[in-house]
C-alpha cells in the first residue's frame, strides 16, 4: 500500500480560506488601532499645554498671545510649548477671551487627517474638557465642543 504524502487540494483551500477570514477581521481592527495611537499624540500635545496655560492665566488674567516652539525665546506675552508631533499640530494661539479658552490640535496624517481635537476651559484652566466631554459640577462645569474626530478613535476621557 502507498501511504499518502502531503496535503490534498481541499485541505490547502480550507487553510487559505481560514487565513483570508482572519485577515478580513484583523486588517480593519489594526488600522483602527493605528489611528487611535495617532490620535493619542494629539491628546498628549494638547494636554501638555493645560498647566502652562493655567499658570499664565492665573498670573496675568489673560491668555498668552502665542505658544512658541521649544528652543524659541518667548516674548513677555508668549509661552513655550510643544506644537508639533509626527501626526498632529497645535494651533499656536488660545481661542477665546480669558477665562474661557480653547486649544485646538489638528491631525495631519492617517485616517483622522484634517480632523480636530479640542481642549476647552471656561474657568481659566482649572478644568479642561477634552473632546466633546463635560467635566466638573455646578458653576465649575466645562463642556467641550469642536472636536470632529470619530469617537471610536478618542480615548475614553475625551468621548
Amino acid at each position: 500500500m502507498n501511504a499518502q504524502k502531503g496535503f490534498t487540494l481541499i485541505e490547502l483551500m480550507i487553510v487559505v480560506a481560514i487565513i483570508g477570514i482572519l485577515a478580513a477581521i484583523a486588517i480593519p481592527a489594526y488600522s483602527d488601532y493605528i489611528t487611535r495611537s495617532q490620535v493619542s499624540e494629539a491628546v498628549n500635545l494638547g494636554g501638555g499645554l493645560k498647566n502652562p496655560l493655567q499658570e499664565y492665566g492665573d498670573d496675568k488674567s489673560a491668555w498668552p498671545t502665542a505658544i512658541v516652539a521649544p528652543g524659541t525665546t518667548p516674548a513677555a506675552t508668549e509661552i513655550v510649548g510643544a506644537l508639533t508631533g509626527k501626526y498632529s499640530a497645535v494651533t499656536p494661539t488660545v481661542a477665546g477671551t480669558y477665562p474661557a479658552g480653547t486649544i485646538t490640535v489638528t491631525m495631519n496624517q492617517g485616517k483622522a487627517s484634517g480632523k480636530k481635537l479640542t481642549y476647552t476651559t471656561a474657568n481659566g484652566g482649572s478644568l479642561w474638557a477634552c473632546g466633546n466631554t463635560t467635566v466638573g459640577a455646578g458653576t465649575d462645569t466645562v463642556t467641550g465642543a469642536g472636536t470632529d474626530i470619530d469617537n471610536k478613535y478618542l480615548p475614553n476621557a475625551c468621548k
